[in-house]
């Protein structure tokens, strides 16, 4: 009979006990590692995801810096320079080129990865394209309120003959291009009849009245703040001079830039263009007469500073027989309102994002005959509106994103 060892079983089990522990051990470690690896790739995910905003931010901000250059007559694209900002966490690198009309940003989000530190990019380059700034008829940063009956909005073209009289408008056209859009507040047409398409912001509703064309609801655009042109069409420094003539009556003869200080009376020369820098806050001009007609039209653009300006009667903008663009009209943050009144005729374009439109009267009267854009609209009586679809292209300025593209 062999003897019992007891130390022999008592080898035997911590041998035994040891492999199940180093086995233990070895899983654990196992599993820590596979957590870790989990962990990390769960980071990494989470930052490769952040990267893609931060590549839009710096889109975001590109498209800012092609929008600082506000209106202009230039169709061309812009482009900018070059930069890197840091930006939640990471940074974003961007880079801009221009083809013709159509400028290109591209931007590359960066993050750190986990552990490693190394960096996680994403680009994203999309195109823009600077849109028409009178593209529509009628545009409202709120509210638009149509009262009484009639046409609300159609459309011509000054530029074709067989819809005007050598730019003439003649009521004997109408089109169904007149678009109106509001970007916030209530749209209420009214018994009024828009021969266009309606475009809706977010915050935009439609009340009452007859579309001809589709109402969108998802319309969103920005329009820069107006100031005063510094250079002219060369480059060159403008010098602002005062008008000619009195508070009674200024004619102008010559084109170049002038300081309008009263409410005198507004005489342009036929083929004359002048840039008129209004200083008077309630400007109420008694005429304004545009000479030239349908073969040399002048042209007069007018920058007012603030306040209020009130048309009526024959200082209702320019003369019936020339084109919308022979008068446009800009009004700077600090001018309010805008006020038409009587049976009269407006042949012009209104620019004025931070003042309220408010037609009075109408009647048999042509009315309205071009682009406008102010910060509300407020028609009163039988008004007719006119859009002249020529002036699409007369002037440019905000960017729309044309092409969204990850690299």
């Amino acid at each position: 009979m062999k003897p019992f060892n007891p130390k022999r079983n008592s080898g035997s089990v911590l041998l035994a006990t040891m492999i199940f522990v180093l086995a233990i051990a070895a899983y654990m470690v196992y599993y820590l590692l596979l957590v870790q690896n989990s962990n990390q790739n769960v980071v990494r995910a989470q930052r490769w995801n952040a990267a893609l905003p931060i590549a839009e931010a710096g889109i975001e901000e590109g498209m800012a810096n092609l929008n600082l250059v506000g209106i202009t007559t230039k169709s061309a694209g812009e482009k900018f320079d070059s930069f890197m900002r840091d930006f939640n966490g990471g940074n974003y690198s961007v880079s801009s080129s221009a083809t013709g009309v159509v400028s290109t940003i591209t931007s590359v989000g960066s993050v750190k990865a986990p552990v490693t530190g190394d960096p996680i990019s994403r680009t994203v380059r999309v195109t823009a394209q600077r849109q028409g700034l009178f593209s529509k008829g009628m545009i409202s940063m709120t509210f638009i309120d149509m009262n009484g009956n009639g046409v609300a909005v159609d459309s011509w073209n000054s530029h074709d003959n067989s819809q005007s009289y050598y730019g003439h408008y003649t009521n004997s056209y109408s089109g169904t291009n007149g678009d109106v859009a509001a970007v916030n507040g209530i749209v209420n047409i009214g018994n009024h009849t828009i021969s266009g398409d309606l475009f809706l912001g977010p915050n935009s509703s439609f009340k009452k009245g007859s579309v001809t064309g589709t109402v969108y609801t998802d319309w969103n655009i920005p329009f820069p703040d107006v100031s005063l042109p510094t250079n002219d069409i060369n480059k060159n420094p403008i010098t602002w001079l005062s008008a000619p003539g009195d508070s009674s009556m200024h004619m102008f003869t010559n084109s170049g830039y002038y300081i309008i200080s009263d409410n005198g009376s507004i005489s342009n020369a036929p083929g004359v263009t002048v840039t008129l820098d209004v200083r008077k806050s309630d400007y109420t001009p008694s005429s304004l007469n545009i000479g030239g007609g349908t073969t040399n039209a002048g042209t007069v653009i007018m920058y007012q500073e603030s306040g209020t300006l009130t048309l009526g009667g024959n200082s209702s903008g320019g003369a019936i027989n020339n084109r919308p663009e022979n008068f446009l009209y800009f009004g700077m943050p600090g001018v309010t309102s805008i006020v038409f009144s009587g049976n009269s005729d407006f042949v012009g374009v209104i620019y004025a994002p931070e003042a309220d439109l408010i037609l009075n009267g109408g009647g048999s009267a042509l009315n309205f005959i071009g682009s406008v854009i102010a910060k509300s609209v407020t028609m009163n009586g039988k008004y007719n509106f006119h859009y002249d679809e020529s002036l699409a292209g007369y002037y440019y300025g905000y960017y729309v994103v044309g092409s969204w593209q990850e690299l």
